[in-house]
Parts: structure tokens; C-alpha cells; sequence
């Protein structure tokens, strides 16, 4: 089993100043982050308001308190059917390849494009196809510059299965395509029950390329899933971690989505039981 470095999704701990928001996730025992500049930076409304000046304060707290960013989160639809939109937000991924790179994060990443999960054929192969035409774009600057690109799949996105993650990956064929693995993304409701083969087939598909995981509380609801707290979730993380075992990965950071601060301790001890 890789070592895991416990980290924390930052703008969960809110929308602020940076170095008060990163002081109170550093005192809380988190090693890493998940950066989302538009969701957590006081004035950055849009990728355009990340300037040098924004890199720079945020680089230098980060380095002060020796907490680092293990996923810079840029949240588009790359797999949008709307072109013009995909357009956009490919140009806005692209955007932050050289903020990755000088925040020394170990990659970028974004889910790609909600899709209807009570008709998941309604246009699946066209945002498939989209999602690709998406990759041809970002993978050759990714390369250029050295940096990890990470797609998250979600059972109601785009990417949406673990075959469909693997045919993405086949598809784009770079070695700087990685993936995020989010169980609780991945567990639509009708493996809510076969767990244990929902991640094992996932390990066994792609768990070489994981870049980072993502760890969170789910309760289920008559559609779908609600968040709750880690000890009352539906997510079997003996399951999860068991699939996890033999990935070749030394190291990989775990993070914690839709974590509520006062509750950090307990989280880190919860999820420390099955590593």
C-alpha cells in the first residue's frame, strides 16, 4: 500500500484571506490541499483574476507553513455539448497548466460535464467525443510543460464508468494523463451494494494512473446521495482501501471533499483506520 499524505479540499475551510485560511488547515494536522483559486481567494472571480501577484502570495504561504498543493482543482466541462462553452472552458484549463507548474502542485484536474442520470444514453457518445476533442488540446501544452493533467470520473458525468475511464485513457495515451478517484463519485446506485467488485475492477482497470483520491461521507437518498458524516456514510472504505493495496504508487495524497472543519481530527482518525 502507498503511503498516504492526509490532506483537505481548502475551500471547505471557506473563502477568504490565504494565509488565515491555510494557518487554520496546517493546524489542523492536514499535509496537503486541493486548490480551487476561484472557490477559495478573496477577489478571484474568474481565471483571469489569477494573476502572478495572486501565485505568488499563495506560493509563499504555502511555503511558509510547508503545506503543499497536491491537486489544483479547475472546475470546467470539458465534456460539454455546448461548443462554444467547451471552447471557453478549455481555453480556462489551459490557462492554469503554468499556475500548476508554479505552485509545484502534483497535478491539475476538473470532473468533465453533468449528464442526466435518469437517461444515461441521452448523448453520451457525443460528450465522449467531446471530452476527447478537449484532450487533443490540453494534452500537447500539459506535455510541453511538464505538468499532470487529472479527470475525475463521476457516475453522472461524461466519464461516467470505469470503462469509460479506460477508454479516455487508451484514447488520449499520454503519460501525463492521471486520474482522480473519488469512490464515492464512482459508486452509482446500483453498485451500492457490490462494492467490494466496484473498486477492485476500478484498481485493476486503471489504479496505476490514480493521482490523488478523495475521501467523503455519502447517505443515500431515493436518487442519488446526500453528505453526511464519515462514520454514517454508505461508502465502504475497508472496500476501498483493500482495492488500493497493491497500486504501485509510493506515495499519493488522500483528500478530504466536504470536510467540516471542527470535525477535522475526527475525520483523520476515522479514515487512519484502514490505512
Amino acid at each position: 500500500m502507498p503511503e498516504y499524505i492526509l490532506g483537505v479540499r481548502g475551500h471547505d475551510y471557506g473563502k477568504g484571506n490565504v494565509k488565515d485560511i491555510f494557518s487554520h488547515i496546517k493546524q489542523d494536522g492536514w499535509k496537503c490541499t486541493q486548490l480551487a483559486f476561484k472557490k477559495l481567494v478573496a477577489g478571484v472571480t474568474s481565471y483571469a483574476d489569477v494573476t502572478p501577484e495572486v501565485v505568488t502570495e499563495v506560493l509563499d504561504v504555502m511555503r511558509n507553513l510547508q503545506l503543499d498543493v497536491a491537486v489544483l482543482g479547475t472546475y470546467v466541462e470539458l465534456g460539454s455539448l455546448d461548443s462554444d462553452k467547451r471552447k471557453n472552458d478549455v481555453a480556462d484549463f489551459i490557462s492554469q497548466i503554468p499556475i500548476c507548474k508554479a505552485l509545484e502542485a502534483s497535478c491539475i484536474a476538473s470532473e468533465t460535464t453533468y449528464f442526466d442520470y435518469m437517461n444515461p444514453a441521452l448523448n453520451r457518445n457525443e460528450g465522449i467525443n467531446a471530452l476527447l476533442t478537449s484532450m487533443e488540446a490540453i494534452m500537447p501544452e500539459a506535455e510541453r510543460q511538464g505538468v499532470i493533467v487529472a479527470l475525475e470520473p463521476v457516475w453522472f458525468h461524461t466519464m461516467n464508468t470505469i470503462e469509460v475511464t479506460r477508454q479516455i485513457i487508451d484514447s488520449v495515451s499520454s503519460p501525463n494523463l492521471k486520474i482522480v478517484f473519488d469512490p464515492g463519485n464512482l459508486l452509482s446506485p446500483e453498485w451500492l451494494n457490490k462494492q467490494d467488485e466496484l473498486y477492485r475492477r476500478a484498481i485493476d482497470s486503471w489504479g496505476e494512473f490514480i493521482a490523488a483520491v478523495h475521501y467523503k461521507g455519502l447517505h443515500r437518498i431515493e436518487q442519488g446521495y446526500h453528505p453526511c458524516s464519515l462514520e454514517e456514510s454508505v461508502i465502504d472504505y475497508r472496500a476501498v482501501f483493500s482495492a488500493l493495496r497493491d497500486i504501485p504508487q509510493e506515495s499519493i495524497p488522500l483528500l478530504r471533499e466536504e470536510a467540516v472543519p471542527e470535525f477535522a481530527k475526527q475525520d483523520q482518525k476515522f479514515i487512519k483506520q484502514f490505512l
